[in-house]
């Protein structure tokens, strides 16, 4: 059997059972085969329709909220709300909710949504689609375009933020989380090795620079924000630590060679990121084999005057997400520990390079 996807076929094969008594073994496998089938056809049908289209390049990009593809698409929110529903129930996109917002993405990427049922069809149409469609086409290339300054737009009410808040960055966080239980823990699990190289991955004010440099061979803390390297300059500098550096960089671009650290620490930074799994992807590369990463942050939460006051991308993260993102950069996860005792809840997981 094939279906026609634009001037493509999709061929759908299946074997033919031969005799057999187990009736009713063979009526199940015609059934699963009928369901994968309408899955298939749902998908097809959802997916054949220009906004969907690009509401579907569009979610391969990034993860988008309705307000972000109204941006993009110039539609209504009620058009643009029924296509994502459609695209939901066809199995191409999946949604998950945060407090009062709702994030779309493409079917597969990362791990699938805590109870929700994956439809391999739609995964694989999904990126069927995408891989068969023309990006560089006028309609693509603008959406493209539109979503960039969108994206850059919010980054740079970030920086913003970041340097209007740096003196006091430090206050702020411990009114949010138990900052004390977490540098115990940072010093207990990193130092409970010899670490020969350290990447600081959003290193802030330098903090945890300032921590673990008098027991660690060296240490580089990395930042995208000049006004916190400042601080964390001048506070390495105070604290006579000539071990520890601090550089501006894109924690999704390190200007690192492959297998460089021993140990990464990535202290409450990648609910900031856009693509927190490609943080991880690029953490992966830079580490030796048998490096450590220690990653600390949000437990996902439904605070979102927090979320907003603070400028977080994310409310944070579960458990489950977080450990396909490791797995899938082939890391290994050892521990996941939970530190409470501020307004927010934090975990810590320690991952291993295999």
């Amino acid at each position: 059997m094939a279906i026609e996807c634009g001037r493509k076929r999709l061929a759908l094969s299946r074997k033919t059972p031969g005799p057999t008594n187990r009736t009713g073994e063979n009526r199940g496998r015609h059934q699963s085969w009928v369901v994968v089938v309408d899955l298939l056809l749902q998908a097809l049908r959802a997916a054949g329709e220009q906004t969907r289209l690009r509401i579907l390049a569009l979610c391969a990009q990034h993860e988008l909220s309705v307000t972000d593809l109204i941006q993009v698409l110039g539609q209504t929110q009620s058009r643009v709300s029924r296509h994502l529903k459609i695209l939901v129930e066809a199995g191409l996109l999946e949604r998950y909710q945060e407090g009062q917002w709702a994030r779309y993405r493409l079917a597969g990427q990362g791990s699938a949504i805590p109870g929700q049922d994956s439809n391999k069809a739609g995964i694989s149409l999904a990126r069927y689609i995408l891989q068969n469609i023309d990006m560089m086409s006028p309609v693509f290339r603008r959406d493209h375009e539109i979503l960039t300054r969108r994206m850059d737009a919010r980054q740079q009410r970030i920086q913003q933020f970041f340097r209007e808040n740096a003196p006091k960055w430090e206050e702020m966080r411990a009114e949010l989380v138990n900052q004390s239980a977490i540098d115990a823990h940072i010093r207990d699990v990193l130092l409970a090795k010899p670490v020969k190289h350290l990447l600081d991955v959003g290193t802030g004010t330098g903090k945890a620079l300032l921590e673990l440099g008098p027991s660690i061979g060296a240490g580089i803390g990395i930042d995208n924000s000049f006004a916190m390297l400042d601080i964390a300059r001048n506070n390495i500098e105070e604290s006579n630590l000539n071990n520890c550096q601090v550089r501006h960089a894109d924690m999704t671009q390190m200007p690192y060679e492959a297998e460089t650290f021993d140990t990464a620490l990535v202290h409450m930074v990648l609910h900031y990121s856009e693509t927190p799994a490609l943080v991880i992807t690029e953490i992966a590369r830079v580490l030796t084999k048998g490096g450590r990463v220690l990653i600390i942050d949000l437990v996902r939460h439904d605070n979102t005057e927090i979320r907003t006051a603070l400028q977080h991308l994310w409310p944070g993260f579960d458990k489950e997400e977080m450990q396909d993102w490791l797995t899938q950069a082939g890391l290994t996860v050892e521990d996941t520990t939970e530190l409470n005792g501020g307004k927010l809840k934090v975990f810590a997981t320690l991952a291993v390079k295999g």
